[in-house]
């Protein structure tokens, strides 16, 4: 397990709803226009204010791909969050 620390969140990626835009790109070729990006917390670091399961809200090019004994980690740190989702009621 990826305990973070100084001030990084490890986190898992939300998987977009992608859809057909008959636009043909090549293979290989990963387009993501998409300036901010939903992550869930999986672990934060041990003085952060998000807990395990919070949705953030973080620019896409912010999250920080760790790979390392055969595992892929996802990381952003806390500063990068521009914000978090809360259940409608």
């Amino acid at each position: 397990m990826l305990i973070p620390t100084n001030n990084y969140i490890c986190v898992n990626l939300v998987e977009e709803v992608q859809t057909e835009t008959g636009v043909l790109i090549p293979d290989g070729v990963e387009i993501n226009k998409q300036p901010f990006r939903i992550v869930n917390v999986v672990t934060p670091n041990l003085n952060s204010r998000f807990s395990e399961g919070t949705r953030l809200i973080v620019p896409t090019h912010m999250v920080e791909e760790v790979v390392f004994s055969g595992q892929t980690h996802y990381l952003v740190l806390e500063n990068h969050v521009v914000g978090y989702l809360t259940q409608k009621t």
